[in-house]
């Protein structure tokens, strides 16, 4: 039966991964002047986003209004470098990380990406002077080389009273060797303030637990491996970026997911059939998704049928269906990338939308059902954190509908209120593309995710061994429900 939540939330994800460059046909090659690029800017969000008219009300429009002319009068002078962050600052106001102005890549914009982010935040070190001081032994616990998932390399060093993740490899686009990756500072026993720069070199302040004397470190979504100095031989490290499935002892089964790109799919699959008979033999079942910033529903929905024990809701969405909405479904069917099996479904979504234009078209809510409550897994534990995002906090939501599931860890991401980016929107200026999603979910206004999360059931300390907690936990009710049927 034809799904319209799941295509929704499916064509955003295909595209962002697939599609980045699919603008280029149509870039053009106008000026990029600063205060007519804001302006661009301002319309297509004004006119286009389901979010516009729940986030700037007659309460703030004034106020937002105010904000606005202040930058373009900013704008009005600024040149390539400083506009990009007068741009990132107005698109902030709305506090959604699916609208999104993106800086398009490609080797002709490379030294143009450069410039933009060349004079941030730096500290210079020799890679060399610091791994023959530190072969001995680091001055400090938490001071060597660190890596997350390949993409990076920083040296964590000393300064004052904090540390700093410089730089030693980065893309060589957006970070270049010496630029400061994190900052680390302890507060107290168990938390540290974390100072943390995304691609954009865009500032994340938040309080964490780091041990250290450990060789991970958990930032949110990104997860870091001491490489260097080693870690003794006795020290079994599992880069955080891996997907396993254990079983560490015959009550439990253990399932690392850290992430659900589409790429992913058929490794997920694989771990689930080939240890499927392990799973629903088992009392326990642990899915690992901290860190797991999403992806594609798709790859989740073998897990669907081991937590199920009531009918599933997901409620459908809001579309704004405007001439430019519209064409960006429409330009789906022409291009050879999009799954040939959903254009019949994209169609008869093109034709609803036309029925409603210039007004919202409310897709059904999806309902999912399966054959059969499993016996086994009898409990589900699912760890998540704030680094659990966007598909991954759909797959949340549903698990949350089974009687089977309890929710470990610290809120989510909250990034699933506004959806459906279908494809970037060109800009006049054709180093920018934008992503602004089309649809709203039903679940507005009254339960929000957006900027708040999903609150566990269950919040675990941050000193303790997360697993093992749950671990802990679980056998905790079962002894509970066993005395208690006595």
């Amino acid at each position: 039966m034809f799904n319209y939540p799941a295509l929704i939330r499916l064509t955003s994800l295909y595209l962002l991964i697939n599609l980045t460059f699919f603008t280029s046909v149509h870039a053009q090659t106008a000026s990029c002047d600063c205060r007519a690029t804001l302006d661009e800017l301002n319309i297509k969000v004004r006119n286009n986003y389901p979010g516009y008219p729940i986030k700037i009300t007659a309460a703030n429009e004034a106020s937002f209004k105010q904000f606005t002319d202040s930058l373009k009068r900013s704008a009005d002078t600024a040149n390539f470098i400083s506009c990009f962050h007068i741009l990132q600052g107005w698109m902030g106001y709305f506090k959604d990380k699916h609208l999104v102005l993106a800086l398009k890549e490609g080797p002709k914009n490379s030294d143009l990406i450069r410039s933009i982010f060349k004079n941030t935040y730096s500290y210079h070190i020799s890679k060399d002077s610091l791994l023959s001081r530190w072969q001995k032994k680091p001055d400090f616990p938490l001071e060597g080389i660190w890596n997350t998932g390949g993409l990076y390399e920083v040296a964590v060093v000393k300064k004052n009273n904090h540390y700093l993740g410089v730089v030693t490899k980065g893309d060589d686009i957006f970070w270049t060797p010496g630029q400061i990756k994190f900052e680390l500072q302890q507060e107290n026993e168990f938390n540290w303030r974390v100072i943390f720069y995304n691609r954009y070199h865009e500032k994340d302040t938040f309080t964490t637990y780091i041990d250290e004397n450990a060789y991970l470190l958990d930032l949110k979504s990104s997860k870091w491996e001491k490489t260097y100095p080693a870690p003794p031989h006795q020290i079994a490290i599992i880069p955080a970026d891996s997907f396993y499935c254990a079983k560490p002892d015959s009550n439990n089964i253990v399932l690392r997911l850290p992430s659900f790109d589409l790429q992913y799919k058929p490794l997920i699959d694989s771990l689930i059939t080939s240890n499927f008979n392990s799973i629903t033999h088992t009392p326990h079942l642990i899915i690992d998704v901290r860190g797991n910033m999403g992806g594609f529903n798709l790859s989740f929905e073998e897990l669907l049928p081991l937590l199920y024990t009531d009918t599933i809701i997901s409620p459908g969405a809001y579309i704004m269906a405007t001439d430019d909405n519209i064409k960006l479904y429409e330009d789906l069917l022409k291009n050879d990338q999009y799954p040939e099996e959903s254009k019949q479904q994209t169609i008869k979504l093109i034709q609803n939308l036309k029925k409603h234009r210039n007004g919202y078209y409310l897709t059904p809510d999806a309902i999912a059902t399966y054959p059969q409550v499993r016996k086994f897994p009898a409990k589900v534990g699912i760890l998540m954190d704030e680094g659990s995002g966007s598909a991954t906090e759909f797959l949340i939501l549903a698990a949350k509908q089974s009687k089977k599931v309890t929710l470990f860890g610290k809120r989510s991401t909250g990034a699933v209120d506004y959806l459906n980016l279908v494809s970037p929107r060109p800009m006049a200026c054709s180093q920018y593309m934008l992503w602004c999603p089309t649809a709203r979910s039903a679940r507005l206004p009254q339960y929000p995710i957006d900027n708040t999360g999903i609150i566990p059931d269950v919040e675990i300390p941050n000193q303790v061994d997360w697993v093992n907690f749950v671990r802990q936990y679980l056998a905790k009710q079962e002894n509970t429900i066993a005395t208690s049927s006595k």
